[in-house]
C-alpha cells in the first residue's frame, strides 16, 4: 500500500467519517447520530455485564493508566483481571514524547502485566513513521523536518526514514530588528518530503518561520502528531500546553492543514485495524478526555468510557451537553 500524493490523502483522512471501508477487511459500517443522551455512569455492577459484550478493551494511558510517574490505583489490577478473561488490551496514548519500546519499560516499571509489551502499544509517533513510510518518504530520498521529542525520532529511527531540525535551534544571530525577513534554511525546500510537528520544548520562532517555508513545497506532507490542548500532570495548578498549541502556529503560519495521527483522528485507528482484527462494536475506548478519547471511540464506532482521573470532569460532560457538542452522544451502528 502506498500513500497517494500529499493533497488527496489529506483530503481524505479529513472527510467526514460517516462510512468507512477498512484494508484490513473489516465490513463497511455506516455510522447514524442518534438521539443525544447524557452518558450514564458505569457501577461495579455494570462492568461486569459490560465486560461479556467487550472483546478488545483501548486504554489511554496518561490519566487513565498512570499520571506523571506513579500508575493510577487500581489501574493494574483491572488490566491484569481483563487479560485473565481473555480480553485483548491495547494500550493508544497521543503521547509521542517516548517511543512504543520506552512505554514497555514504564509499564513493567509500574507493575502492569508483562503481555503489555511495544506490541501492545500505539502512539503517534509509531502512527507517524508508517503515515510516512507508506507516503513513500524513505524511496523518494527526501528528508522529514522534524519538530518532536526523542519517541518520533526513535519510531522513525526504526523504519529507516531520515530526519533533521530537533532539539534547540542555533543562537540567534539575527540584527536585533523587530522581524525577521530572512531565514537560512538547512535544506533546499524540494528536498524535503514531509514536515512533522508534535510536543518539543524547544519550539520557537526559528522553527515556526522554517516550517512554514517547508510547507510552501506543494508536494511537501503536513504531519502532526496530536493537538491535544495541554498535558495532565501530577500538579493541577499548572497548565502544561502539549503539541496542539504547536500544530495551531504551524497550521496558521503555513496556510496548511495537517494530516493529525493522533486521536481521535483516524489514522490511528487504522494503524489498529491493520495489526488487529477487531468488531468495534465489541470494542471499548477508555479515556480520560472527551474530545480525543470518547470522540475517537464515537467517531469509529466504538463504546466509550470516560475515567474522571484526568483531564476532562462531569463539569465538562454537562457542558458539552447545554453546548450541543456530540463527543458524548451516543451512535448507532448499522451494518
Amino acid at each position: 500500500m502506498k500513500i497517494e500524493a500529499a493533497s488527496v490523502y489529506q483530503q481524505k483522512l479529513r472527510a467526514p467519517l460517516l462510512e468507512r471501508s477498512l484494508s484490513s477487511g473489516n465490513p463497511t459500517y455506516i455510522l447514524k447520530r442518534a438521539a443525544p443522551r447524557l452518558p450514564t455512569k458505569l457501577t461495579a455492577e455494570k462492568f461486569v455485564d459490560a465486560v461479556k459484550n467487550i472483546d478488545t478493551f483501548i486504554f489511554d494511558a496518561d490519566g487513565v493508566l498512570w499520571l506523571g510517574e506513579a500508575a493510577l490505583p487500581g489501574s493494574a489490577r483491572t488490566v491484569e483481571l481483563l487479560l485473565s478473561l481473555n480480553k485483548r488490551v491495547i494500550v493508544l496514548t497521543n503521547n509521542a514524547t517516548k517511543s512504543r519500546a520506552l512505554y514497555a519499560k514504564k509499564l513493567a516499571k509500574l507493575g502492569f502485566p508483562a503481555e503489555l509489551n511495544k506490541n501492545s502499544l500505539v502512539n503517534p509517533a509509531a502512527v507517524v513513521a508508517e503515515v510516512l513510510s507508506l507516503a513513500g518518504i524513505k524511496s523518494s530520498g527526501k528528508k522529514v523536518y522534524l519538530i518532536g521529542a526523542q519517541g518520533v525520532r526513535d519510531e522513525l529511527d526504526e523504519v529507516g526514514i531520515e530526519y533533521f531540525g530537533f532539539g534547540p535551534e542555533p543562537e540567534d544571530n539575527s540584527d536585533g530588528s523587530a522581524f525577521m525577513f530572512d531565514i537560512k534554511l538547512d535544506m533546499k525546500r524540494e528536498e524535503v518530503g514531509a514536515v512533522v510537528v508534535g510536543y518539543e520544548k524547544h519550539f520557537d520562532y526559528h522553527k515556526l518561520m522554517k516550517a512554514a517555508n517547508y510547507l510552501q513545497e506543494p508536494d511537501c506532507l503536513f504531519v502532526a502528531t496530536n493537538e491535544d490542548e495541554t498535558c495532565p500532570g501530577p500538579n493541577p495548578n499548572i497548565i502544561t500546553p502539549d503539541a496542539g498549541p504547536l500544530v495551531a502556529a504551524v497550521r496558521v503560519a503555513s496556510g496548511r492543514d495537517p494530516i493529525t495521527v493522533g486521536k481521535p483522528n483516524s489514522p490511528a485507528f487504522q494503524y489498529i485495524c491493520r495489526r488487529w482484527k477487531i468488531d468495534p462494536a465489541r470494542t471499548m475506548m477508555v479515556g480520560d478526555r472527551t474530545n480525543t478519547d470518547v470522540q475517537f471511540g464515537r467517531d469509529h464506532g466504538l463504546k466509550t468510557l470516560l475515567v474522571l482521573s484526568g483531564c476532562h470532569q462531569l463539569e465538562d460532560i454537562m457542558e458539552n451537553h447545554v453546548q450541543g457538542r456530540d463527543n458524548m452522544y451516543v451512535y448507532q451502528r448499522n451494518k
